[in-house]
């Protein structure tokens, strides 16, 4: 694979993943992440595992208004087995009868596992507080 067949395959799973929040598919959350994915959400312990992991994800989806829009900014190793995301993004939700956008900023770091590239490491921080 060259850089650029790795940077199009990233962005069609962001493209997936994106799709997976607004179908609220949590199936298809958990086949980006890896077996052993760490999490780390603002205010919150690291979550380390892909159970942890996806275990955030289904409360995230007990909001029926949930929404997020991530815009990656990818890099991808000279050596071509890492590629990492430094973007932002933008949460919409209802928080006490108000709704509420989100902006912040993450990290995504991806590896190759079982010939896929899935998420080893997420982790997201928020412009404002929460």
């Amino acid at each position: 694979m060259t850089e650029q067949n790795i940077r199009d395959h990233l962005l069609s799973r962001y493209n997936g993943w994106m799709t997976a929040i607004a179908e609220k598919n949590i199936d298809a959350i958990a086949s980006i992440y890896a077996s052993d994915a760490v999490y780390m959400q603002p205010g919150q312990p690291r979550h380390v595992g892909k159970d942890a992991v996806i275990a955030v994800w289904r409360t995230y989806f007990t909001r029926p208004d949930f929404r997020a829009l991530y815009s990656p900014t990818l890099t991808v190793s000279a050596s071509l087995d890492i590629a990492y995301d430094v973007g932002s993004y933008v949460i919409s939700l209802t928080r006490d009868g108000e709704p509420v956008e989100i902006r912040g900023k993450y990290v995504v770091i991806w590896k190759m596992e079982k010939g896929d590239w899935v998420v080893a490491v997420d982790i997201d921080n928020t412009d404002h507080p929460v």
